[in-house]
């Protein structure tokens, strides 16, 4: 017993992150050229084809402040769709998509099939019961139709901090992510949201009639704050990887295709108050790895490593300030693509206390551990970057960055500067006459 104890303790390897030399003087991004405005405090952003038009279009919640959920506005409520302009960029669409109070995530999903893209937002303010508000793309002069989703109270319990009153200092649910997808094989999209302020996560089937329907809850004490969908074990069918704000924790949720899941592992996030997750291969070995950004207490972002065990026991951190006990940057969002078209997944963060947008290109050779990164740096002289995305709004085949800014209550689109590579020239037939490089010794023989 005691010899398989070490080799598990053993096994739980720890990585530094090895940062090469400053990027040189050509970037991977150029900044935005211009700010195309949104509503007050755009929480997050998300990009894609609305109209059918081949170009990208961005929506953003604009979450506004935060406030007492008991307040007759406790925070803003509406959506921010921008639709690309040939001429100006983006036009901002009037009037805003109505929706919840405190718009915290938002997805764009085909939800009702029909052909054109909806917009599903998750509501951190349960006033009015309005948890979840799914916009149907209509396709007719940009009109979305609103279907309003409740999650009946009694599935939920209030599990975060009271004042002396007992009266919640936060509100129920508290809605922070929210994924869809079809997770049990019947065609619908489904809804996974995690429910921060409640300990659970939220599970709704697709419906044809009602877009969402049936919620069910699991118990996920920490405060579940993310949460990311992928294959995680090799075996065909949809897990879920969630990261707990409260308790400092990844948890790695096993589907089985039906809309269950079961939690099978929890491990630390080698830091304070983590608030993003997000997954993908990051050292091209097959595996699906999952990587976590802490925002309130340390500025480092930690990569866990899959294995064919299932262990998640080797990880790797990436510290973007100089002294951890210093909060330089507060990372607020990131999202992992492949930015340079080298085939390896890079990561960019938005530092909301430091006013940047941080790149970190991987430069690694191969699968082998730790991976290494270049690191560049983007500061914006106005607004503070608090979402993103990737998204390719030029048709230029390579991934740029959207930002949500704060403060200046606006999007930029930084251009990804890369040079597409020149298709290789494909080989000159060989002329009839020409011998084949083993005719003379067959002919011998």
């Amino acid at each position: 017993m005691m010899r398989r104890t070490l080799i598990l303790l053993f096994a739980a390897v720890t990585l530094a992150a090895p940062l090469a030399a400053a990027a040189p003087a050509g970037k991977i991004f150029a900044m935005p050229a211009k700010l195309f405005p949104v509503g007050p405090n755009p929480n997050a952003v998300a990009c894609r084809d609305l109209n059918d038009d081949g170009q990208v279009d961005i929506v953003t919640a604009d979450r506004g402040l935060l406030a007492d959920p008991r307040e007759e506005r406790p925070a803003n409520d509406e959506l921010s769709v921008l639709l690309a302009d040939p001429k100006t960029g983006y036009t901002r669409q009037t009037p805003s998509l109505k929706t919840g109070f405190g718009p915290y995530a938002v997805v764009i999903a085909n939800v009702d099939g029909l052909k054109w893209p909806d917009i599903v937002v998750a509501n951190f303010h349960d006033v009015r019961h309005r948890d979840v508000t799914a916009f149907l793309n209509l396709h007719t002069e940009g009109i979305f139709k609103p279907v309003e989703v409740r999650i009946p109270e009694e599935k939920l319990v209030y599990a975060r901090q009271k004042d002396g009153e007992g009266i919640p200092l936060f509100t129920k649910p508290g809605l922070t992510s929210i994924a869809v997808q079809d997770v049990n094989g019947d065609g619908l999209r489904d809804l996974l949201a995690t429910a921060w302020s409640c300990d659970a996560i939220v599970f709704m089937e697709g419906n044809k009639d009602t877009i969402f329907a049936n919620p069910r809850t699991f118990t996920a004490p920490g405060a579940p704050r993310d949460l990311r969908l992928g294959d995680l074990n090799g075996d065909g069918k949809t897990d879920m990887a969630v990261v707990y704000y409260a308790s400092a924790e990844v948890g790695v949720w096993y589907g089985d295709d039906k809309g269950n899941f079961t939690e099978h592992t929890r491990f630390p996030t080698r830091g304070n108050l983590p608030t993003t997750v997000r997954i993908a291969d990051m050292n091209n070995d097959g595996l699906p790895d999952i990587i976590v950004s802490h925002c309130h207490s340390e500025d480092s972002i930690v990569i866990f490593y899959n294995d064919p065990a299932g262990t998640w026991a080797c990880s790797q951190e990436i510290c973007l300030g100089k002294d951890r006990r210093v909060l330089e940057h507060e990372i607020r969002d990131i999202v992992v693509d492949d930015f340079n078209g080298d085939k390896r997944q890079d990561i960019a963060a938005a530092c909301y206390a430091s006013g940047e947008v941080a790149v970190l290109l991987n430069a690694s050779r191969g699968p082998e551990l730790p991976q290494t990164f270049v690191h560049e740096t983007y500061p914006f002289a106005k607004g503070k970057p608090r979402a993103l995305d990737a998204a390719d709004t030029g048709n230029s085949g390579k991934k740029d960055l959207v930002v949500a800014l704060w403060d200046v209550n606006a999007v930029g689109v930084m251009k990804n500067l890369t040079k597409t590579p020149e298709p290789e020239p494909a080989p000159k037939p060989k002329k009839a006459s020409e011998p084949e490089p083993d005719s003379k010794s067959k002919k011998n023989r």
